[in-house]
C-alpha cells in the first residue's frame, strides 16, 4: 500500500509541475504516468543537460547517469526521483526513451504469421505447424552448438549433425575426406561450435539458425524462430563454391536417409565468381537438386543502397560510358576493386581503366572482348605502382556473354575511372570490393566526381550468386510492421535502404519474395569474438548465452526458409516449384509493395510482396491429394463442431472429393462434390451423432 500511495503522489507531483513547464513533452506526461501506473519502478530519459553539470547531485537522488554525446545524457530515474527532473535546474530538458517498435522475432512472427500457424490460428482444420519432421540445412559459419535458442536440454536438442570443414581431426562424413562430422547431443556439445576459419570465431550461423528454427528464450519464448520444430543439419563449409555443394549433398544423404523433406538456407552472396544470369555451373546445380525435392532459399544481397551498377545500351547511346569506380574502404581485407563487365552475345566491347591523382592521369592499356587474354601487370603511376588482374574473354561458355574483369589494388590519394566503348548492344558493369581471396560482395558506388561527360551508377541489376539460380528464391529484406497495443498493424513496415533489387542481367524476376531483414533479434554464439549488444540473456550453468540483433537479407532469407519449413510439414509432397509457386501467389500485399499479386506484376525491390506463412501454409494444404491424404490418414476438418447451425467441411485436399453424412443408423443426409471445402446447412437435422465420410475417410459430426 505504502508503494501505491508513494506512486500516485510522485504522479501528482510531477503532473502538477510538469503542467508548468517546457522541459518535456506532451508524450512524455503521458507515457510516465503510465508507466509508473503499470508498476514500474523506475524509467529511463534522456536529457539535455547544462555544461559542466554536477553528477553528483544526480547520484545522490538515486539517478544513474549513463552515456553522454555533448549535452545529451542517458538516465535511469527511480520514481520516487521524478521530481528531480523538474527541480534540478541543470537539466534543461528531458524526454522519456520511447520504446522503439523494433523489428525482433516476435515481429518477424507476427510479420510473416508464423505465430498463427503454429497455434493453428486461422489454419485449416485448427490444426499448428511448427515445422516438425523437416530437416533445415544452413549453410555458413559461426555456429555455437550449445546454444539453448535450439540445442539444450529435452526436447530441444534439434541438431541433427554438423559437417566442419574447417576441424582437421575427423572422423569426415561417409563419402567425404576431409573435415569432421559431429553426429549425436552430447558429440556436439562437447565440440562446443564450429572452428575458426578466415571469418575468425563468428556467429552468423547461430543467427540465422536461431531466425530459422529457434526455440526462443527460455520460458517466454521471446524471439521465437520461425520453425522451432524443425530439426538442423549444420555445415561450416569451406570458402568455395565446391565445399558449399559437398555440403548440400551431405544434407540431401541426410535427409533422404531420414526420409525427411530438406530446405537449403544460404545467407551468403558472391559476384565475382557468377555469370549473374543464373547461367553459372552453381546455378546449374541448384536448379537441378531443385527439381530433386530440395528447396533452395537465399538472402538477395545487401547493395541496395550503393550505386555500383552502370550499363549503357550503345546502340541508343554510343558515346563512351565514362565513370568513376569509388574504393571500399570499410573491410580491413579489402585490398581494392573488382569491376566486373558483362555483355552480350556476339557483341564485342572494350574497357580500360584510368589512375588519376590530382591532374595526372595514368591508362591501363585498352581491353577488348575479341581477345581471351589474362594480364597480371602493374600501372607505374609515378612512384605509386598499382598492380592489377584483367581477365577478358569473348564468350562465357555458360551464356555466351562477352565478358571483362579488372581486379585493381587501392591507392589512398587516387582516383579509379573505368572506360567502356562498344559499336552496339549492351554492356553491365559492377563495383565491388575485392579482397584477398577474391571474395568481395560489397558494393561501391560509380560516381561523377564532377567529371563532364562522367556517369553515376544505380543499384539495379544487384543479385549475386546462389540467388540468381532460376529454382533459388531470392528473398528481399524490408522492415517488419509495427504494432500498436491492441495488436494491430499501425504502420507497415517498408523495404530496407540495403535490400539487393534486381531484376537478372537477362531479364528474369529476382527476387521473389520479402522478408523482416532489419534489427532481427536472435542468438549470437557464446564463441564468438566479436562484441553484441545482449538484448536478452539465458543462464545456463557457468554460461551466459544471450541474444541480440543483426540486419541484413542474411536474416530475411532464413525467416522464409522457416516458412518453407512449415509448408513441407503441412504437405511434404509438394514439389520446388509448387513451393515458389505458392510463396509468390500468397505474398501479403500492403500500401508500400502495391498490389503485385493481383496485377501479376513483381517488383524489382519486392518481388511479388512480403511472405505471408498462413496463406502459404492453407495452400499448402489444398494441394493435398486424395490418395495422398488417405495415406497419411489425414482427418477432416468440420467446424464448428458441435453445431446446431452451419458446418463447414474441409477435405484437406486439393482434388474434388465424394463426401457423404450418415446419421448414426446408417441414413444418408446428404452426398457432395466438394474441391476442398463446403458448407452444409445442418439447423433443420435431429440432434445427434453424424458420420462424415470422404473417401475412406471418417470424421464425427455432432449436431445438437
Amino acid at each position: 500500500m505504502k508503494k501505491i500511495l508513494l506512486s500516485l503522489l510522485t504522479m501528482c507531483v510531477l503532473g502538477s509541475t510538469m503542467a508548468q513547464t517546457a522541459k518535456c513533452g506532451i508524450d512524455t506526461k503521458a507515457l510516465v504516468r503510465e508507466e509508473v501506473a503499470a508498476g514500474a519502478t523506475s524509467l529511463r530519459f534522456l536529457a539535455k543537460m547544462a555544461p559542466g553539470f554536477n553528477r553528483d547531485a544526480l547520484e545522490k537522488a538515486g539517478i544513474t547517469v549513463g552515456a553522454q554525446a555533448g549535452q545529451i545524457v542517458t538516465l535511469r530515474v527511480p520514481v520516487e526521483s521524478l521530481s528531480v527532473l523538474e527541480s534540478n535546474r541543470e537539466v534543461q530538458q528531458y524526454s522519456i526513451a520511447h520504446r522503439i517498435a523494433q523489428p525482433m522475432m516476435d515481429d518477424t512472427r507476427r510479420d510473416t504469421r508464423t505465430d498463427r500457424v503454429e497455434i493453428g490460428n486461422g489454419v485449416t482444420g485448427n490444426v499448428g505447424f511448427d515445422g516438425t519432421g523437416v530437416y533445415i540445412g544452413i549453410t555458413d559459419w559461426g555456429f555455437d552448438y550449445t546454444h539453448p535458442n535450439y540445442n539444450f536440454g529435452t526436447g530441444n536438442k534439434r541438431i541433427a549433425r554438423a559437417w566442419d570443414h574447417f576441424r582437421l581431426k575427423g572422423p569426415a562424413p561417409a563419402g567425404f575426406n576431409y573435415g569432421t562430422e559431429i553426429v549425436g547431443y552430447s558429440a556436439l556439445r562437447s565440440a562446443h561450435g564450429d572452428t575458426s576459419n578466415l571469418y575468425g570465431y563468428g556467429t552468423h550461423g547461430t543467427h540465422v539458425a536461431g531466425i530459422c528454427a529457434g526455440q526462443g528464450v527460455a520460458e517466454t519464448k521471446q524471439f521465437r524462430g520461425q520453425a522451432p520444430g524443425a530439426e538442423l543439419l549444420l555445415c561450416s563449409f569451406g570458402l568455395d563454391e565446391a565445399s558449399w555443394m559437398d555440403g548440400v549433398e551431405w544434407m540431401m544423404h541426410n535427409a533422404a536417409d531420414s526420409a525427411r523433406r530438406l530446405v537449403v538456407n544460404s545467407s551468403w552472396g558472391m559476384y565475382s565468381f557468377s555469370c549473374l544470369d543464373g547461367t553459372s555451373l552453381l546455378s546449374q546445380a541448384i536448379n537441378s537438386w531443385s527439381d530433386s525435392g530440395v528447396v533452395f532459399v537465399t538472402s538477395a544481397g545487401n547493395n541496395g543502397d550503393p550505386g555500383f551498377h552502370i550499363s549503357r545500351n550503345f546502340d541508343e547511346t554510343p558515346d563512351t560510358l565514362k565513370t568513376v569506380a569509388a574504393w571500399y574502404t570499410f573491410a580491413e581485407d579489402a585490398i581494392g576493386q573488382c569491376l566486373i563487365l558483362w555483355g552480350e552475345p556476339e557483341h564485342d566491347f572494350k574497357a580500360c581503366f584510368r589512375i588519376q591523382q590530382d591532374s595526372t592521369v595514368w591508362t591501363s592499356p585498352m581491353f577488348s572482348t575479341a581477345n581471351y587474354n589474362i594480364w597480371y601487370d602493374t600501372l607505374d603511376c609515378d612512384t605509386a605502382r598499382v598492380p592489377y588482374r584483367a581477365l577478358v574473354e569473348h564468350a562465357n561458355p555458360f551464356d555466351q556473354r562477352p565478358h571483362i574483369q579488372l581486379d585493381v589494388d587501392r591507392r589512398d590519394g587516387h582516383q579509379l575511372q573505368l572506360f567502356i566503348i562498344a559499336d552496339d548492344g549492351t554492356v553491365h558493369a559492377w563495383n565491388v570490393a575485392n579482397k584477398t581471396n577474391h571474395a568481395g560482395n560489397e558494393g561501391a558506388s560509380f560516381w561523377t566526381a564532377g567529371h563532364a561527360g562522367f556517369s553515376s551508377g544505380n543499384s539495379y541489376y544487384g543479385i549475386g550468386e546462389p540467388a540468381c539460380a532460376a529454382k533459388s528464391i531470392a528473398v528481399a529484406a524490408h522492415h517488419a510492421d509495427k504494432w500498436n497495443a491492441d495488436s494491430t498493424v499501425s504502420i507497415t513496415g517498408d523495404l530496407t535502404y540495403f535490400s539487393s533489387q534486381g531484376p537478372l542481367i537477362s531479364g528474369a524476376q529476382k527476387p521473389e519474395i520479402s522478408a523482416p531483414g532489419y534489427q532481427v533479434n536472435s542468438s549470437i554464439s557464446y564463441w564468438t569474438t566479436s562484441s553484441y549488444g545482449a538484448t536478452a540473456h539465458q543462464q545456463q550453468g557457468v554460461r551466459d548465452y544471450i541474444w541480440g540483433r543483426m540486419s541484413g537479407t542474411s536474416m530475411s532469407g532464413p525467416a522464409v526458409t522457416g516458412v518453407v519449413a512449415l509448408m513441407l510439414q503441412a504437405n511434404p509432397d509438394l514439389t520446388t516449384d509448387e513451393i515458389r509457386e505458392i510463396i509468390t501467389t500468397t505474398a501479403r500485399n500492403d500500401d508500400k509493395t502495391g498490389p503485385l499479386v493481383s496485377t501479376n506484376t513483381p517488383d524489382l525491390r519486392w518481388g511479388w510482396g512480403k511472405i505471408d506463412a498462413l496463406e502459404a501454409v492453407n495452400e499448402a494444404l489444398s494441394r493435398v491429394s486424395i490418395q495422398q491424404a488417405e495415406e497419411e490418414q489425414l482427418p477432416l476438418y468440420l467446424r464448428p463442431n458441435p453445431s446446431n447451425t452451419n458446418v463447414t467441411i474441409n477435405t484437406g485436399c486439393g482434388q474434388p472429393t465424394t463426401v457423404q453424412i450418415y446419421s448414426i443408423s446408417g441414413s444418408l443426409m446428404t452426398e457432395m462434390q466438394v474441391q476442398t471445402e463446403a458448407t452444409v446447412d445442418v439447423g433443420s437435422w435431429p440432434r445427434g451423432v453424424y458420420v462424415v465420410r470422404a473417401g475412406s475417410r471418417t470424421g464425427k459430426l455432432i449436431v445438437r
